[in-house]
């Protein structure tokens, strides 16, 4: 009786319980991927940035506060790839 109640109930369960993890496991990984690719994409932005401020295509305002701005998006890449 309680074999039967185990191929009946637990082994599902535990099957189940196993692709939850392997799809968590696997969002985690994606979002690891993700932070690195943001980092990499906002110091792209940033180099831009510079070279438009260089070129005298925007105001030293202008850049200051678009340089804030990445600069505080670069934080948040990096802080959430520091949690992971």
């Amino acid at each position: 009786m309680f074999i039967l109640d185990d191929l009946l109930i637990g082994l599902p369960v535990k099957g189940f319980t196993g692709i939850l993890r392997t799809l968590a496991n696997m969002a985690e990984e994606e979002l690891n991927n993700e932070s690195q690719f943001n980092e990499s994409k906002i110091k792209e932005e940033m180099l831009m940035l510079q070279t438009l401020f260089v070129t005298d295509q925007i105001s030293e305002e202008e850049y200051q506060r678009r340089e804030d701005q990445l600069l505080e998006r670069l934080n948040l890449a990096r802080g959430s790839e520091a949690e992971s």
